[in-house]
């Protein structure tokens, strides 16, 4: 599945939060998550990742692959498998998955995501805990994606 995102880090989340509220998207319940990012040693565009979700006292796993095929500043247009969700059954599967297609963990960080969503473009603004940072990610539609940024580099000076 094809994935276009425009996404750049941010001092402060409120902003974009409010702007979401304002413009009546959809919010979805918060999630804190613990996301293991893997790379490919032939291929810095190839990743996995196994991402831990713990959302109103459920935890789920999930691993994905994703592949980059155009990256330029905050825009990144990429290709994505359909998660799988990770049990006990399958978790020594997917470990020797990485390891027979060459990935090493290059990254494991926790963050706490809010996610709105309206009219084909789905806003996921992260608050990192470690390491520590704010992204706020909009992805979608391109032209709906398009429409939504150039607003907020006008009200908010996105370079």
């Amino acid at each position: 599945m094809k994935e276009y995102e425009r996404s750049f880090k941010v001092e402060s989340i409120d902003v974009y939060i409010d702007y979401c509220k304002k413009n009546n998207y959809e919010e979805e319940p918060f999630v804190k998550q613990n996301r293991i990012v893997y790379e490919n040693r032939h291929s810095d565009s190839i990743i996995a990742r196994l991402t831990t979700e713990e959302c109103n006292n459920e935890t789920i796993t999930k691993f994905d692959c994703k592949n980059v095929g155009h990256k330029n500043k905050d825009l990144k247009i990429s290709s994505e498998t359909i998660p799988l969700i990770v049990t006990d059954e399958n978790r020594e599967i997917v470990k020797s998955i990485l390891e027979v297609l060459d990935f090493y963990e290059a990254a494991n960080n926790n963050r706490i995501r809010y996610v709105f969503k309206k009219d084909g473009v789905k806003f996921e603004i992260d608050k990192y805990t470690s390491p520590v940072a704010k992204v706020v990610a909009i992805e979608g539609d391109q032209d709906e994606v398009e429409k939504v940024y150039t607003e907020l580099k006008s009200l908010f000076g996105i370079e």
